[in-house]
């Protein structure tokens, strides 16, 4: 028997439900996950847990059924999510949780093997991005402003479509994050990276104005570095920010999402259709990758086609010839 084989089979008598909570604890201290993704993590491997409990007829589960268990089981496990009903994207989470929580396994010797290796990812079906005309952003950002709470809200809505922040990122920003001089916000992002984001002229008016009144939502004596405060003076929260982005977006557009997260897809779109290049946007919206960012093309082209209908010649020609001529008189 190898030293490795020795060490797995010492690891094996840990129960799966052990190992779940060093997986979550060692996301939560070493990969600096957020809560957000712990708990999604946590919510995909109890149901992977309830769906072995079943595959092994009710026996305790340990790494060494893990590992036999191979990608044979996995794949019975998504037929499984698919026949209680889960679309694709949902069983890709819950795949990405097994596997990541497998591939832990492996790296520290729990079991001898990754046992999802040979695990296909199902196709994901691509959603096009919800997004907002460009005319009723502007209409969005025009919209009055009387007291400390208008004046925070308009300069979160300047803030997630002038930079394409996502709304937790917003949430975290601190006072200290912006520099007004430059017109650059740092922003922390997914997993704990930093990027330098651009802000725009009017996203820059928008904060200070909103810093002259921002002490108005601190109670007496009390101080934070936060940027946004929600009515009682702490942090505002993302379920807030969803609310005030979704009131404004409702009060000029009917588009279908009306969240913080349609803002970013505008702002993304926007750049695109006004020639910026792909990769300098995929940087400013933290993208890891070119492909999650070129979702955002189809809708490019699509108004490259509407200029191009509108604009060409021969196109308009085309449309002339084809319209039905009225009788002579």
């Amino acid at each position: 028997m190898s030293p490795q084989e020795g060490k797995c089979e010492e690891m094996g008598g840990l129960s799966a439900v052990d190992m779940v909570v060093s997986f979550l604890d060692y996301l939560r201290k070493e990969r600096g996950a957020s809560a957000k993704t712990i708990s999604t993590y946590e919510q995909s491997l109890r149901e992977f847990q309830a769906f072995l409990a079943e595959y092994y007829d009710g026996t305790a589960i340990d790494a060494g059924k893990l590992e036999s268990l191979g990608e044979d089981g996995v794949r019975a496990f998504l037929v499984e999510l698919d026949k209680r009903g889960n679309d694709r994207q949902t069983v890709r989470k819950k795949l990405s949780a097994v596997r990541s929580f497998s591939k832990y396994l492996a790296k520290f010797e729990y079991t001898a093997r990754d046992f999802t290796g040979f695990v296909g990812t199902p196709k994901a079906k691509k959603p096009i991005p919800v997004f907002v005309e460009e005319e009723s952003v502007e209409k969005i950002l025009r919209l009055p402003t009387s007291g400390a709470k208008d004046f925070r809200d308009n300069a979160i809505m300047e803030l997630l479509y002038g930079t394409g922040m996502r709304v937790s990122e917003l949430c975290g920003l601190n006072i200290t994050d912006l520099d007004y001089d430059n017109r650059l916000v740092r922003v922390l992002g997914k997993r704990r990276k930093e990027r330098i984001v651009p802000m725009t002229a009017g996203s820059t008016t928008a904060v200070r104005e909103y810093l002259k009144v921002r002490d108005e939502l601190l109670p007496e004596n009390v101080e934070t570095p936060a940027l946004f405060l929600a009515s009682n003076g702490k942090r505002m929260i993302t379920a807030s920010v969803y609310r005030v982005v979704s009131r404004r977006i409702a009060k000029v557009s009917d588009v279908e999402r009306k969240g913080p997260h349609t803002l970013r897809h505008s702002f993304a779109t926007h750049l695109l259709n006004h020639g910026a290049d792909l990769e300098a946007v995929r940087q400013l919206l933290g993208h890891e990758s070119l492909s999650t960012t070129q979702i955002y093309t189809h809708l490019s082209i699509e108004q490259l086609k509407k200029v191009y209908r509108n604009a060409h010649p021969r196109e308009n020609m085309q449309t002339r010839a084809t319209k039905p001529q009225s009788e002579p008189r």
